[in-house]
């Protein structure tokens, strides 16, 4: 299994895509974590014997998260006179707080990127490339996957480096289908099986409120182009040259209205927006009972378990294609200290960092050697998860320069047709005139 997805990763063309395309959106938290004595912003000299502060940011939040515990621990007892600044924003803001920060000729000294804007902001100059500190650097260890070391080289160059992997499967509530006697995905399932099942798992109140919902058709855009992806249609042709003919392929506007309407009365089976203000996320939604599927990635793993929920894990229905995210760390074209800012990304991207982001966060190890411990004792309700990794394809956006410009347009595109902004048809001809 995983020498087939190294084959895959290694054979994509790797381009942009959606920004922090994967992950959950919490709350800021910004300073010094361990507020050690410090010099400066700006001192460049690491062997003057006083701290060089290092600005890290990433979006999210900071409980249970393995930067935390990694930085905390490098701050305390680091002998490399390196502070890190920890500062976390949500993913909401976070690339108004990158563009800003960088545009006041400022900017973090190192940053976390999802990788739908990889190409993003390598080609807006804010990444610094780390080709030669690793070239220079002994004690560097090749632990991460060649074909995950591949996917931070940018226009050849090595601008991120990848901290985590996520694959994106179908998650479904074992109660919730045991009572509704319907039995649990499996690999022959195509949507239209979904549909169905999601349908028997809609509850309605006598008031025509809803106790329960069966599925949750959300506009997260790796989730809809996942579920394009599994009924083998796409925005572009397969070099990523052309898109006429494919996003506006009449296909793909008929699969579009289908996923948003069940949404809508009168046969809704999914929460819209203003359900998921009441109920809260579809991962609370499924903790509460309220929700018997939803699409999402290995970060969901923790909570469902944590909260005791009898979850499963189901490869996407249809040809089982899914999206597969990354995070990775670059350094800062602005910084002052790009010695000190490598030794901080090799921290943030080593094997203990792998290890304790799977640990606390779920996420899928990065090396080989970390990927077969890991299946060694697996749960067993994770094992989807992981065979997801076999169908896995790189986001639209990764894939060309007109997959990125693409990626850019495609919550637009979504939003428009939720909100009834035109026919899918005529929204998918007005993104394609606008991409010439």
């Amino acid at each position: 299994m995983w020498k087939k997805f190294i084959a895959l990763s290694m054979g994509l063309v790797l381009c942009a895509s959606l920004l922090a395309g994967c992950g959950k959106k919490e709350n800021i938290n910004t300073g010094d974590v361990n507020g050690g004595n410090t010099t400066t912003e700006g001192s460049t000299n690491q062997d003057s014997g006083k701290k060089v502060d290092i600005r890290v940011t990433r979006w999210g939040d900071t409980e249970n998260k393995a930067e935390k515990q990694l930085i905390d621990e490098f701050n305390a007892n680091n002998d490399k006179n390196i502070n890190i600044i920890y500062d976390v924003v949500p993913g909401d803001g976070y690339g108004d707080r990158l563009t800003t920060s960088f545009s006041s000729g400022d900017g973090y000294d190192v940053f976390l990127s999802g990788e739908g804007d990889f190409f993003k902001w390598a080609d807006k100059g804010l990444t610094y490339p780390m080709d030669e500190l690793m070239a220079n650097d002994e004690s560097l260890e090749g632990t991460i996957s060649d074909s995950l070391m591949q996917m931070g080289n940018i226009n050849g160059k090595q601008n991120y480096i990848v901290a985590d992997q996520n694959p994106i499967c179908l998650y479904y509530n074992r109660d919730m289908f045991d009572a509704a006697g319907i039995e649990y995905p499996n690999d022959d399932w195509t949507w239209e099986d979904l549909f169905a099942a999601a349908e028997k798992l809609t509850v309605k109140n006598a008031d025509g409120s809803y106790e329960s919902y069966g599925f949750n058709a959300q506009s997260w855009g790796y989730a809809v182009m996942t579920y394009l992806e599994s009924l083998g249609l796409e925005f572009m042709n397969e070099d990523g040259t052309v898109a006429d003919g494919y996003l506006n392929n009449p296909e793909v506007a008929t699969a579009l209205e289908k996923y948003f309407a069940m949404a809508e009365e009168p046969n809704k089976v999914s929460p819209a927006s203003a359900d998921l203000d009441t109920f809260g996320s579809a991962t609370s939604m499924m903790v509460n009972n309220k929700l018997g599927m939803f699409i999402s990635g290995g970060w969901d793993v923790i909570p469902l378990r944590e909260a005791g929920i009898n979850y499963g894990t189901a490869l996407i229905p249809g040809n089982h294609k899914s999206y597969v995210c990354a995070g990775g760390y670059a350094i800062g074209a602005n910084t002052k200290n790009p010695e000190a800012a490598w030794e901080v990304v090799k921290l943030l991207t080593s094997p203990k960092a792998s290890e304790l982001r799977q640990e606390l966060e779920g996420i899928l190890p990065t090396s080989k050697e970390g990927m077969e411990e890991f299946l060694k004792t697996a749960d067993e309700r994770d094992h989807a998860l992981i065979r997801t990794l076999d169908y896995g394809v790189q986001p639209i956006g990764m894939r060309s320069e007109l997959g990125s410009k693409i990626n850019e347009k495609t919550s637009e595109i979504f939003e428009r047709i939720i909100y009834k902004d035109g026919t899918a048809q005529e929204i998918l001809d007005e993104t394609l005139a606008s991409l010439k």
